[in-house]
This record gives structure tokens, C-alpha cells and sequence, in this order.
């Protein structure tokens, strides 16, 4: 009976290290892949296309792209304890598509700068998100969740504007 509990804490162990490791090694280039599809589905859209919004009610195109920078902001202030801003919201109705272009990368840069620089310690450190506990590290997979969310809206909207969209990529 001991010998299966010994069994089982050290695949537990090896368990958490892997995630760990994971992280690590292979999160940046995760990140890199995800940042590449994102600005090739908003280099898709033509700049008249950017005000598309298929309802009233539904964000616009450039809506979309800067509400992900916007996501970026406040998600990463619950790994930095800082907020930062990648445009003036003031300045939005004025945005050409290579504004919009310059703020994606410049957010998504960000992160990819928050991945590379994490320490294991700012990863495990437990935190209060939305009434959940969770870890920093799991901040990081919302952002490329909700990225994941609003790029998908982004490519049915070039599907209705008649726009080829960029091949899948995945993981």
C-alpha cells in the first residue's frame, strides 16, 4: 500500500513539473503562432472593411481587434499590478487599419514580453479572477482564449464581406 502512494505522489510530481516545463519552453511559441494568425485575419479585412459589423448591436471589425488590446490591458494588469494602455480610446473613431495593425502587435508583443520574463514564482502565485482562484500562469491562457474568441468572429466576418480568410493555425 505505501509503495502505491510513493507511485502516486511522484507521477504527481512529475506532473505539475511537466505543466511547468511546458510553460517554460514552449508557451512563448504558442504565443508567437497565436499573435501571427491574429494579425494575418486583421491584415485580411480590407481598410473599408473595418467598420463592417454584420448587427447593430455587434462590434465592428476594428471593435473586435481593439476590444482584444483592450482584454490584453486588463488581464495583464492581474499579472503585472499595472495597467497598461495601448491607445487612447478617444482617438478610436479616427483609426485606419494600420492603427488598429500597430495596436494589435504592440499588445500582443507585450505579452509575448510578460511570457518570455515570467518567473516560476509570478506564474504559482495564486490570485482572485472573475470569484475564481487561479494562478498568474492561468491569466496567460484566458488571453489567448479570448483572443482565440474574437479572431474566430473576425474571420466570419471576412467570410461575409466575400474576403478570403487566412488557413487555420493551430496550438
Amino acid at each position: 500500500m505505501v509503495v502505491r502512494w510513493i507511485a502516486l505522489l511522484l507521477f504527481m510530481a512529475g506532473t505539475n513539473l511537466h505543466a511547468q516545463e511546458y510553460f517554460e519552453k514552449q508557451y512563448a511559441g504558442v504565443w508567437q503562432r497565436n499573435l501571427n494568425y491574429s494579425k494575418s485575419v486583421a491584415e485580411a479585412m480590407p481598410e473599408a472593411g473595418y467598420d463592417f459589423r454584420p448587427t447593430d448591436e455587434a462590434m465592428s471589425f476594428q471593435e473586435q481587434w481593439l476590444h482584444v488590446a483592450d482584454n490584453i490591458s486588463m488581464l495583464t494588469s492581474r499579472i503585472t499590478g499595472d495597467r497598461k494602455s495601448f491607445y487612447r480610446k478617444e482617438d478610436a473613431t479616427g483609426f485606419k487599419k494600420a492603427d488598429v495593425m500597430a495596436i494589435l502587435d504592440r499588445a500582443n508583443a507585450y505579452v509575448l514580453d510578460l511570457i518570455q520574463n515570467a518567473s516560476e514564482s509570478q506564474l504559482n502565485e495564486e490570485i482572485e479572477f472573475g470569484g475564481v482562484s487561479m494562478t498568474k500562469e492561468n491569466i496567460f491562457y484566458l488571453l489567448r482564449d479570448h483572443q482565440a474568441h474574437h479572431r474566430a468572429q473576425c474571420l466570419v466576418y471576412l467570410r461575409m464581406k466575400g474576403v478570403s480568410a487566412p488557413g487555420y493555425v493551430g496550438w
